[in-house]
């Protein structure tokens, strides 16, 4: 079995936290201005919290927890997500590899 590598992961998992940063933040600062545009953003932040919303509904952006609390909630999120699209990536290569040994 290939040994995975650390790198690729950790661009993976900090491109998804700065774009789940981003558009919570826009999200919030969409809020306190009462603006229409957060039935756009409110079904992405619903997108971002799948895997650890199946605990709570809440997880792991809007629990009434402690920010530390939050933080751990949302990096367990970010590992769970980022793994899946790790592992969904280097199946594409994998594919992509088979494919080209058939043709």
């Amino acid at each position: 079995m290939k040994k995975l590598k650390l790198r690729p992961f950790l661009i993976v998992f900090f491109t998804l936290m700065v774009i789940q940063f981003l558009i919570v933040f826009l999200d919030v600062q969409l809020t306190k201005s009462k603006s229409d545009l957060t039935s756009v953003t409110n079904p992405i932040i619903a997108i971002f919290s799948l895997p650890i919303s199946a605990i709570h509904r809440g997880l792991p952006f809007y629990v009434n927890e402690s920010l530390s609390v939050r933080a751990v909630y949302w990096i367990v999120n970010l590992f769970i997500q980022s793994a899946l699209v790790y592992l969904g990536i280097l199946g594409l290569k994998r594919v992509r590899r088979k494919l080209k040994k058939l043709s």
